[in-house]
Order: C-alpha cells, then structure tokens, then sequence
C-alpha cells in the first residue's frame, strides 16, 4: 500500500510538472531574446590576448584577424571569419566582436551583418531608409519603432555616425 501511495505521488508531480491536463496542449512562450550593452571589442586595435578569449575564435581566425589589420568595414572581416566558421558561431563572435558601421556611410552588406532579430534585409533597409543620421540619438528613435527599447540599445553599439 505505501509503495502504491508512493508511486501515485511521484506520477503526480511528473503530471504537475508536464503541466494540468495530462493530454492537454500547453501555450509556450519563447523567451525574450537578451540583448548586451557591453561595449564591443574592436578587432583593429584588440590584444592577441584578448582575440583567443573570444570564444569561437580559433588560434587560425585570431591569426588571421592580426595579419588582415586594420579592417575598414564588417564585410572585410567577416570575408576572413567564413571561412570555416558556420553562421551560428559568427553570430556568437559578432555578439562580442564587430567593426563599427558609418550609419550615413555604411553598406547594405555591412548592415545585415550586425546580429539583431530583424532579418537581415529588413535591418538593412530601416538603417538606410532614414539616412542621413543627425544623431545617434535620432537613430535611436528611429530604430525603436521596429524594435524593443532593449535591442536599440544593443544595435547602438554597432554603429557610429559619420
């Protein structure tokens, strides 16, 4: 009897645990992205010290990165970045690591490299469609019509105005 009511128990909590309703579907929410504000490293003036902490950077990409300096814009070093390294650990670099794009200067492909849950085109066009910038505080105003105030904080970083 005692193993019985033991085993009623511990079926109830996997139930609570699923969820009420054994059988019923659960709403699901994503959780909200998070977005850094920490200040980006700039991969023209980085120690060699500091390119090997960046994590998904092999010892090839680091010396790749210190023989390709200086690099004017995102497109120049993610042309030496690609290659051998997927999408996702680019993201995770660009996270950290990322030359500045000229909001009044800056490329489209320069743009849609810069990590953001816009897609890529659609950032690309925002950036470019209320050129010239003033301001990044009009950049800011700007963007925070597409996006949460959280992320126009982290686009920030990635740009400067020229």
């Amino acid at each position: 009897m005692r193993l019985k009511a033991v085993t009623t128990l511990a079926l109830m909590g996997v139930l609570a645990a699923l969820g009420s309703g054994c059988g019923q579907e659960q709403a699901t929410t994503a959780p909200a992205p998070s977005f850094s504000t920490a200040p980006l490293i700039d991969p023209n003036s980085a120690p060699e010290a500091i390119l090997v902490g960046v994590s998904g950077l092999g010892s090839e990409q680091v010396g790749a990165i210190l023989d390709g300096r200086p690099f004017s814009t995102p497109s120049e070093l993610h042309a030496i970045l690609s290659q051998g390294l997927s999408e996702d650990a680019l993201r995770s670099i660009y996270g950290v690591m990322f030359i500045k794009v000229g909001l009044n200067s800056g490329a489209e492909e320069d743009f849609k490299l810069i990590p953001s849950t816009l897609s890529p085109g659609k950032l690309a066009h925002e950036f470019e469609e209320y050129r010239p910038y003033d301001s990044i505080e009009q950049f800011e105003r700007e963007m925070s019509k597409y996006v949460s105030d959280e992320e126009v904080a982290h686009l920030s970083r990635y740009v400067t105005l020229d």
